[in-house]
């Protein structure tokens, strides 16, 4: 192990011919198979071996638990071949020990193992999961170990299929001995006294080498220092970078637009509504950011049915008023129709013009409007990833309005800012963030936060039937649309599966039709052409459709009034986030809307809390609460609805208060070094070169 703090820079010449940098495939026992076995676990070379982990560890002792692993001990006294019920041969070997006799059972079996190691008389140890036989305490296909190897402990890892532990035990073992002393600390040797954290190398050796049980059970609760400086670690890269992209928004020279309250006037006169005071205050400080000369970069927190688009359509008109284009880019063909739909009939009436450019996009009509962006009479364009392609062009772009912005890279928002000379930018997103981590995951971002729901709104009703019930659910629906209102009916997949038992649209789109048989239902799904999509949504909103059968490609931004009942099948199945977005869209008007989920008749206790956090919450902030605390970071980012960073280490719910001291470090370490040019912060910058160097120009550093 390297302890001291001239060994624990490691050599800063490494070079690609550095021990650590050689493939996996150069240790011992670690062949071409499965290398390639490992690199799907995202171990390529020796240094990603050294950080790859153990998940948990074994200790050795004797356990009377006999659902655990337990050590048995015994003189072998014999053994015979039986033969089980299915025809399998069966070895049994019979072992006398201290409470008894044991067996230790083996169904594949030769006549080299285990027989030829097993000798009358001779006292083993014996390792694995115990169980009962015949009524004996018994050990199916045991680990034979040695009397030293009690009280010692395991670590035990994710390997491929063909790899063993023991072998793979063996290739890490020469990893560390020899890669150790070319690891490089990553952390400033001032936060190591601070905090009192081991340096790097012996932090990696204690993970993979607890020695202690008192050390194994403080890994697991988080609690050993080798522990708690790998969260640290995580943090203070994930805030770095962010207060890194924060200090390059904030030199970057932006656009100073001049808010002009006349034209405030006139925008006032052509508004369908009256903004909310969270509308109003979330303008306001989109305002202030573009009336400096810095660029804005904010991002526009809403729940479903608050009032984003706007918000972001009036800052629009301001741009085009001071004589910028505008880009609003959505993640589906869906989502920018009806955004152009509504942006036709509010900016028609300020003159400023507005097209559409997706994907389906017919070629003549992309011509000409990119030709009327370049030449710069198209004032607004709206589209998705269309607008990324290299040959749009503008000639003054100085607004960027990103909706659900967690579905676009920070690449492919780079690329769009690229077209423009350093335009604004409005992110939107309508996925709940609980309150307590927006400025964690957004640290780089200004934050605005629409509260409120528009005047008028009346909460949604949720309802949970069991799959026996559907009838009564069916019945909710019938009553609504006996109403003359339009109903959702959403299914999870497209066609039949036999792998899960989940509605299916298709099948469910001829039983709602038998249901209902005096309504007009339509079907739709992802896998239909643009074309079909956009006729449908257009009969459902416009025309006599009574019910519409989807997918979740009505998840996000699809607006229609009338409709006031959503049902949603196998509800179980989606996630909370996923089912308030689906719910947000009814509840668009003053009527009362409902949204009615149905389950399998036997689900989870763990379902049922998801399903009952559904009826008692309509705020999807405190919904968003309610599911962190169900279910902890690691599944609620896992859907990646919020561009959280993969963390190993950290837990951004537990760590809060970690969070905040490293903010301040970091902080701390900026005031002073900006640039990261200091001895003291060297590893630092290395560090984050390395890490970072396909991103460096989102901060300037490098």
């Amino acid at each position: 192990m390297v302890t001291n703090k001239n060994k624990l820079s490691g050599n800063n010449n490494q070079t690609a011919f550095s021990f650590i940098s050689q493939p996996v495939t150069s240790l011992p026992g670690i062949g071409e198979k499965s290398g390639t076995g490992l690199s799907r676990l995202k171990i390529n070379t020796i240094k990603d071996m050294i950080f790859a982990f153990p998940y948990r560890y074994e200790v050795l002792l004797p356990n009377s638990n006999n659902e655990d692993k337990n050590i048995l001990a015994g003189a072998f006294e014999g053994s015979t071949i039986i033969r089980t019920r299915n025809g399998k041969s069966l070895l049994k070997a019979v072992f006398k020990g201290e409470y008894g006799y044991f067996f230790c059972l083996w169904i594949n079996f030769n006549h080299n193992y285990p027989s030829s190691i097993l000798h009358t008389g001779t006292y083993y140890y014996l390792y694995g999961v115990t169980t009962k036989y015949d009524g004996v305490l018994s050990i199916f296909h045991p680990e034979i170990i040695n009397k030293d190897d009690i009280g010692s402990i395991r670590s035990i890892y994710t390997v491929p299929a063909g790899l063993t532990l023991s072998v793979y035990r063996k290739a890490l073992k020469t990893a560390l001995n020899k890669g150790l002393k070319e690891i490089e600390e990553t952390l400033p040797y001032n936060i190591l006294d601070k905090y009192k954290f081991p340096n790097l190398c012996d932090a990696v050796y204690t993970i993979h080498n607890p020695n202690t049980n008192e050390n194994v059970k403080s890994i697991l609760n988080r609690t050993h220092p080798a522990y708690k400086r790998f969260i640290y670690d995580e943090l203070f890269y994930m805030q770095l970078v962010m207060q890194l992209k924060r200090k390059t928004y904030n030199k970057s020279k932006g656009i100073k637009f001049n808010i002009d309250k006349y034209y405030l006037q006139v925008i006032k006169n052509v508004m369908p509504f009256t903004l909310t005071p969270a509308q109003k205050k979330a303008l306001i400080e989109i305002f202030n950011d573009m009336i400096s000369n810095k660029q804005m970069n904010r991002l526009v927190q809403g729940d479903v049915g608050s009032g984003k688009t706007i918000i972001s359509f009036i800052a629009a008109a301001v741009a085009v008023h001071n004589s910028y284009q505008v880009v609003i880019i959505a993640p589906t063909e869906v989502l920018a129709e009806q955004h152009f739909q509504n942006a036709i009939k509010f900016f028609e009436k300020l003159n400023i013009s507005v097209e559409l450019l997706t994907g389906s996009t017919k070629k003549k009509s992309k011509e000409t409007i990119k030709s009327g962006l370049a030449d710069g009479s198209i004032n607004i364009i709206i589209g998705t990833h269309a607008l990324i392609e290299d040959n749009v062009e503008f000639k003054n772009l100085g607004l960027i309005v990103t909706d659900e912005q967690h579905r676009f890279g920070v690449h492919q928002r780079k690329t769009l800012i690229d077209k423009g000379c350093t335009p604004d930018v409005i992110l939107m997103t309508a996925t709940p963030i609980p309150r307590t981590l927006a400025m964690t995951l957004y640290g780089d971002l200004d934050i605005s936060i629409i509260d409120q729901l528009p005047p008028g709104r009346i909460p949604c009703i949720t309802k949970a039937f069991k799959a026996k019930d559907i009838i009564k659910a069916y019945n909710m629906v019938e009553e609504q649309l006996n109403k003359n209102h339009k109903a959702y009916f959403i299914y999870p997949l497209i066609d039949e599966s036999d792998k899960l038992e989940l509605k299916a649209a298709t099948q469910s789109y001829e039983e709602v039709k038998k249901y209902f048989k005096n309504k007009n239902v339509g079907l739709l799904h992802g896998k239909m052409k643009s074309e079909e999509k956009r006729q449908l949504l257009y009969d459902f909103k416009n025309g006599d459709m009574d019910i519409l059968v989807s997918t979740t490609v009505v998840e996000v931004g699809v607006d229609v009034p009338e409709a006031t009942v959503i049902l949603i099948e196998n509800a179980e199945r989606f996630g909370l986030s996923q089912l308030h977005q689906l719910r947000g869209r009814v509840g668009r008007n003053s009527l009362q809307s409902y949204c009615l989920l149905i389950t399998s008749d036997d689900i989870s206790s763990y379902s049922r809390e998801r399903i009952q956090a559904m009826i008692d919450y309509t705020d999807g902030f405190k919904l968003a609460e309610a599911d962190l605390k169900l279910r902890g970071q690691g599944d609620f980012f896992g859907t990646k609805q919020s561009g959280a960073p993969e963390l190993k280490f950290a837990d951004i719910i537990k760590d809060i208060n970690i969070i905040k001291q490293v903010r301040d470090d970091v902080e701390y370490i900026l005031m002073h070094d900006e640039e990261l040019k200091t001895d003291e912060n060297y590893n630092v910058r290395k560090t984050l070169i390395s890490m970072y160097k396909d991103s460096l120009s989102y901060f300037r550093i490098g």
